[in-house]
């Protein structure tokens, strides 16, 4: 469920990543990398954390993954 208002999308470097699906771009957070050693590959750790906005593309729809992963994140590095 998205929350009904915009926020900016976070900018933390190599961490934020867009995935088109159909007419919908999804802003999605890797919070973790697994090593596969018989691969010898690292596969991240992905979860969605909103929906970019049809009128700005700074903006998105924030869900609950946001407010679990971002700004809870902040308080405790601060």
């Amino acid at each position: 469920m998205y929350l009904d208002f915009l926020v900016k999308v976070p900018t933390v470097k190599g961490k934020i990543t867009r995935r088109k699906k159909s007419n919908v771009v999804y802003i999605e957070y890797e919070y973790d990398r697994v090593y596969d050693p018989s691969r010898k590959y690292t596969f991240p750790k992905r979860v969605t954390i909103g929906k970019l906005s049809d009128t700005d593309p700074e903006l998105m729809k924030p869900n609950q993954n946001f407010l679990k992963l971002l700004l809870i994140s902040q308080f405790v590095t601060n």
